[in-house]
């Protein structure tokens, strides 16, 4: 006899589920955002990591649009899937712009997403 998961008990938005939407696509999932201080502390990076079921986004790629939690994102990378490959982990950027933001002496540069960059006095 097979054992049945009922996956909703891990993506309740009364817990610690928010709402995910990828196209035409929407379901429960969990963003864990972590933090890293680089420089000595002088800078502060988030990784976001958004928890889904395999079943329902992991046919996400590279720089498809996904909206989590009313915030817009961008797919860092494909879906992993882990464990027995019920659930896959799915890196996030911002999808505001999609840049990282470097506090320089003399202003401000951004690493841009296509790997140029731009220098703000």
């Amino acid at each position: 006899m097979a054992f049945t998961e009922d996956l909703s008990v891990f993506l309740d938005l009364n817990g610690f589920g928010v709402p995910v939407v990828a196209g035409a696509v929407s379901g429960v999932g969990i963003l864990d955002q972590n933090s890293e201080l680089i420089l000595g502390g002088e800078i502060t990076i988030i990784d976001y990591l958004l928890t889904v079921p395999t079943a329902t986004f992991g046919s996400l790629s590279y720089g498809d649009a996904i909206t989590v939690d009313g915030a817009s994102y961008k797919v860092e990378t494909q879906p992993q899937r882990f464990d027995d490959g019920t659930f896959c982990r799915v890196p996030l950027v911002l999808g505001i712009a999609a840049t990282f933001k470097l506090l320089l002496e003399d202003g401000f540069i951004f690493l841009l997403e296509t790997g140029g960059a731009l220098l703000l006095d």
